[in-house]
């Protein structure tokens, strides 16, 4: 049996088993290759969270977060989802963004999201 199908399969299963905790995926000890950037990983029955600490940026180190469901569909819910996926990883207190590229720089192959935390003080908020 092919892999795709594989992932599909266990996905469905995991999914029907509801959201569950977020497990630490031990990178040292995992049997698929890492990302030469990956220094942590979280995954629960729906998604799999791959996090670079000191990912470098123009206003200095940030947290890039990677979010993948396991089916490899788009999430649904998609802003909710992110929100709780932030909110459970990093704190309800900490503010994300989601970064939109322009056009040009475009890399759009997979149902791939990313959020990136930054220090408080890096980014400008809207007063609400």
């Amino acid at each position: 049996m092919n892999f795709k199908r594989t992932r599909l399969r266990e996905a469905r299963r995991l999914k029907k088993k509801g959201r569950g905790e977020w497990v630490e995926i031990n990178l040292s000890e995992s049997d698929v290759k890492v990302p030469d950037w990956m220094t942590r990983c979280y995954r629960n029955n729906y998604y799999t969270v791959m996090i670079e600490d000191d990912a470098p940026t123009t206003k200095g180190p940030a947290i890039k977060a990677m979010v993948q469901a396991h089916d490899d569909l788009a999430i649904p819910r998609h802003w909710r989802e992110m929100q709780r996926i932030k909110n459970e990883l990093f704190g309800e207190e900490t503010t994300a963004i989601e970064y939109y590229p322009a056009q040009s720089d475009l890399v759009d192959d997979h149902n791939i999201y990313w959020l990136w935390v930054f220090s408080e003080g890096q980014l400008p908020i809207p007063t609400l």
